[in-house]
């Protein structure tokens, strides 16, 4: 009998032990996995924030790209109403006088046009880049309009 109590200490002992030593095997092991993960969350949040950054620059170099394209539409769009003012004055001076108040009703409607791009282009300076798409969308109408107007 006492040779199996002695058994049973010794085996009772050993499991003991046993549990234990897997018991911080485990712990170390969770925390290994714990830091890993932080780690790896690190990585990745710098990444996401390296991919926001270059996004944002790559936006805005787009929208300075955008507004010297407009800038460039608007001043050629001006250029020809000028022309066209130019014309509707010669038009004035050699015209009856029933088609000079055609050509000033004209000349009216085209300075009108001219004003309302070189406006559009002050506002250009003042757009802030997430409603830049909206702005620049209006005012490629703006353009579009002056420019039949000048087929006119």
């Amino acid at each position: 009998m006492k040779k199996i109590t002695l058994m049973v200490a010794s085996m009772l002992t050993m499991g003991m032990l046993t549990m234990t030593s897997c018991s911080e095997k485990t712990k170390d092991s969770a925390n290994e996995t714990v830091e890993e993960a932080k780690n790896d969350m690190d990585e990745n949040v710098d990444e996401a924030k390296a991919d926001i950054k270059d996004a944002g620059n790559d936006f805005e170099a787009k929208v300075k790209e955008d507004k010297a394209s407009l800038k460039k539409d608007i001043d050629e769009a001006v250029a020809k109403l000028d022309r066209k003012i130019e014309e509707a004055d010669a038009k004035m001076d050699k015209a009856a006088d029933k088609e000079k108040a055609k050509w000033r009703e004209r000349k009216v409607e085209l300075n009108k046009e001219k004003e309302e791009l070189k406006a559009s282009w002050n506002d250009v300076e003042n757009e802030t880049a997430d409603k830049w798409d909206d702005f620049k969308a209006k005012t490629n109408e703006k353009i579009s309009k002056a420019k039949a107007e000048i087929r006119d």
